[in-house]
């Protein structure tokens, strides 16, 4: 296929997505009460009232939640188009692999952010709310702490897809098993960088809480490329 129908191929299969995330962005709105008490919820106990500085702002953080729960309802459907856009360039091209790629990814990125709702949320908030505590009196925003809740959910949705992206790269022949052995180094040093980055906290607990998960999944990941490779070769 030229290349600039490639182009308009990942078009099209962008604007699927694109309106399935406004589809489910929409719906949301029906169901905000339900989803803003949950986003509330790791904060019981600890935070009792948010504040609001503007007329627009619980607008805007409606419209925040109601955009991070659009995307994240959106992730079959991004895996199903991803895998049909590349699918031609992969030898095995059976359904049941599709569904097991559809299925796999939207379940990682689900106990990614499951994850970071029940450890990471709770213990982040706890350290960051009790520096100071009994001299500072703490004025949390609702966009603030939505903004907060959110990066760390996505981000550790994102972070648990580390497996799916690992056997696609195996498939092409860009990464190989053998190669994440040999990294394994450089791959802790960027581990530990991504566990700091995410965890907002300086705290050395929710680094490791952060860590641990990112280096299992690793090795998952050379065992998924493994699996990867041996299909490969056993489809010529």
């Amino acid at each position: 296929m030229p290349f600039g129908e490639h182009l308009e191929e990942l078009r099209g299969r962008f604007l699927i997505v694109f309106f399935s995330i406004i589809l489910f962005s929409a719906a949301s709105f029906y169901f905000m009460d339900g989803i803003l008490w949950l986003l509330k919820r790791p904060a019981q106990g600890l935070i009792t009232t948010f504040a609001v500085f503007s007329p627009t702002a619980a607008v805007l953080s409606f419209i925040k939640i109601a955009f991070s729960c659009g995307v994240s309802l959106s992730i079959p459907i991004f895996l199903y188009e991803l895998w049909l856009f590349v699918i031609p360039a992969i030898e095995d091209r059976t359904a049941r692999k599709g569904a097991l790629f559809i299925f796999a990814g939207s379940f990682l990125f689900m106990v990614g952010a499951l994850f970071s709702y029940f450890f990471l949320l709770p213990a982040s908030l706890e350290f960051l709310l009790s520096v100071g505590k009994g001299e500072l009196q703490f004025i949390i925003s609702l966009d603030s702490y939505v903004s907060f809740v959110l990066l760390l959910m996505l981000g550790g949705g994102v972070v648990f897809e580390m497996p799916v992206l690992v056997f696609l790269l195996a498939r092409f022949g860009i990464l190989t098993a053998r190669k994440m052995v040999e990294g394994w180094r450089i791959a802790a040093v960027l581990i530990l960088i991504g566990a700091a980055f995410l965890t907002p906290t300086p705290d050395v607990v929710n680094m490791i809480l952060m860590s641990v998960p990112m280096f299992g999944l690793y090795v998952v990941s050379i065992a998924v490329a493994g699996f990867a490779q041996r299909r490969k070769k056993n489809s010529k």
